[in-house]
């Protein structure tokens, strides 16, 4: 199958090239909304099978990074239609930024991530790959996407406050996993949290993950463990082959 991701820059995205290099370049179509020609409009999507938001760089004052009511019903169009939506973050998450402003969290109906933590994982020795911050997963819950992977590495990651609504956990942290918030800067004990979950939206799919860097090319990012072939299995989830 030939996937068309489309790839959204126009919201301060941190990750602004998606890693076609790990996934087969012959099997993507991937296309980008560039960083001056948002707002998002669901005629830019309508012939992709997946919208793509990596780590917004959410700001206090500035709009730019923030969805408008037009955006938001656009994409529920899109994802409600059938389309996939992943969404990924990173240490820091939505920055505090309150839903209504617009940030990331408006996205809750079809993620049902309420919240991204302002702050970043540390877990506990058994659980890291070389430093707290690269978050070491053997342990995922039974589902098409973590199927045939033993091992995720998620760097610079934050956690979710979910909504009551249907959302399934893949990937919790660790019982001795703490956090820094970045706010007041004290690490406190966490516990287990989700960190990665899947939803569905009407007849669409949506995958939320607390780290970006997991997707970069090095040591602890997409290099690391099972982290290519996780990357394919959201794609195929997403794109409903699996």
């Amino acid at each position: 199958m030939n996937y068309r991701i489309i790839v959204d820059l126009s919201h301060k995205e941190q990750l602004e090239e998606f890693p076609e290099f790990a996934i087969g370049e012959d099997d993507f179509e991937v296309d980008y909304i560039d960083k001056k020609e948002g707002p998002i409009e669901f005629d830019m999507l309508e012939d992709f099978d997946i919208l793509f938001i990596g780590n917004i760089q959410h700001t206090k004052d500035d709009k730019g990074d923030k969805f408008t009511q037009k955006e938001l019903l656009a994409i529920k169009k899109f994802v409600g239609g059938g389309g996939g939506l992943f969404l990924t973050s990173g240490d820091g998450g939505d920055k505090d930024i309150p839903m209504k402003q617009g940030s990331i969290r408006v996205l809750y109906k079809i993620s049902g991530v309420r919240r991204f933590w302002n702050g970043m994982i540390q877990e506990a020795p058994s659980n890291y790959l070389i430093k707290k911050k690269n978050v070491l997963i053997t342990e995922l819950f039974n589902h098409p996407i973590t199927a045939g992977i033993s091992e995720v590495v998620l760097p610079n990651c934050t956690f979710f406050t979910l909504t009551e609504e249907e959302v399934e956990d893949l990937i919790i942290t660790s019982e001795k996993a703490e956090f820094r918030y970045y706010v007041d800067k004290e690490l406190s004990a966490l516990g287990p949290v989700p960190i990665c979950v899947v939803s569905n939206f009407f007849n669409g799919r949506c995958v939320t993950i607390g780290s970006t860097d997991w997707l970069l090319e090095n040591d602890f990012g997409l290099d690391a463990g099972d982290n290519q072939k996780f990357l394919s299995n959201i794609i195929e989830w997403l794109s409903f082959e699996t």
